[in-house]
């Protein structure tokens, strides 16, 4: 990707059921492209490999009684701008959802369901509502993922302090145990969600009630994992109650890691060892209030994040030596943003 391109960040509205879509440039700022409605309240979103397709997890409602959806979109190549195909039954409220590496499988975890789910994508890139895999979960599963490999996928499963380890087939869509199948954590950590070096051999989790944060080798022929390093993502001398870590990411280049938690409002940024994927330079630094989602752009320049508590997003530029992070630029979006999304076209 050159420096100077564009991006395109999709944020997904809680309370104000919609999309909201800007451009993204180099200078920082960000150009509000069009909001669109969504069938329920926003939950996460997720892109198709290929950019073509947006899926949004919503929260619908028929008869006062809650009806989980899948909102499929089309991207315009050129504009970003989003054009609704379709709508269809989802098997439970998903906390995450994930296109598989492959593009062929939308992949789904239930927290309130206990439950992970794997859908073909047809033909028009629409989810089939009958799940090709169907699989009951410890509780509160948070997010699903599969490795770079696409071979093995991982559910941190908050309810639970687990992660499970699994074995993925792209060509059928359906999930087997990995060994081992389940990793523990310490009681009351809470894992809410992974994310992968692009080297491939490692992944860092983060736990949402214990706001640590855990460094892992990734043997890339078994997919077992190894913690290795833990660290916290907290602000120093942290009083603010119960911690509430949120959302994790990884630079496209490897080599930062931030992370957000909820109830002081922080991002907190470690620099990551090249050669062995430890951790360190911990910086944290306020944010936005309620900080659940964020993304980083393709090229690694900027950070892109939701403040749940303020209804804007902001833009932090990322220093590319020191991985400091620069509050740039803020934007209004629709009621509590809830998931940020962000992409280049191809």
């Amino acid at each position: 990707m050159t420096v100077g391109r564009d991006y395109f960040v999709y944020v997904a509205c809680l309370a104000g059921a919609q999309i909201d879509v800007y451009r993204g440039t180099a200078d920082a700022k960000l150009s509000h492209v069009q909001s669109v409605p969504l069938s329920g309240k926003g939950l996460p979103l997720a892109p198709s490999p290929d950019r073509r397709f947006l899926y949004a997890s919503v929260i619908g409602e028929v008869d006062g009684v809650e009806d989980p959806r899948y909102d499929t979109f089309r991207i315009d190549a050129t504009t970003g701008e989003l054009t609704h195909i379709e709508t269809v039954k989802a098997p439970a409220r998903m906390a995450h959802i994930f296109v598989e590496r492959s593009g062929r499988f939308l992949l789904g975890a239930s927290f309130p369901g206990s439950v992970i789910a794997s859908h073909s994508l047809g033909p028009r890139g629409v989810p089939q509502e009958m799940p090709s895999d169907l699989r009951p979960t410890p509780r509160k599963a948070h997010q699903i993922m599969t490795d770079l490999s696409n071979r093995f996928a991982y559910v941190p499963n908050l309810g639970a302090d687990l992660v499970m380890q699994l074995r993925f087939d792209e060509r059928t869509g359906r999930f087997a145990d990995n060994q081992p199948p389940e990793l523990f954590f310490g009681e009351g950590s809470g894992p809410r969600h992974f994310a992968f070096h692009p080297g491939g051999r490692w992944a860092y989790l983060l736990n949402e009630l214990d706001g640590s944060l855990v460094a892992h080798r990734l043997d890339p022929a078994t997919g077992a994992l190894e913690a290795m390093q833990q660290e916290s993502a907290l602000v120093d001398g942290f009083d603010a109650g119960e911690p509430w870590a949120a959302q994790i990411h990884v630079t496209p280049n490897g080599r930062f890691l931030y992370a957000s938690e909820r109830r002081a409002s922080t991002l907190a940024g470690w620099r990551i060892d090249p050669r062995t994927g430890r951790l360190s330079d911990r910086k944290v630094i306020p944010c936005e209030k309620t900080p659940r989602g964020f993304d980083i752009d393709p090229a690694g320049r900027f950070l892109v994040l939701g403040g749940m508590g303020e209804n804007k997003v902001a833009v932090y530029a990322i220093d590319p030596d020191s991985g400091a992070l620069d509050r740039r630029f803020e934007i209004a979006c629709g009621a509590q943003p809830n998931w940020v999304e962000v992409i280049d076209l191809p």
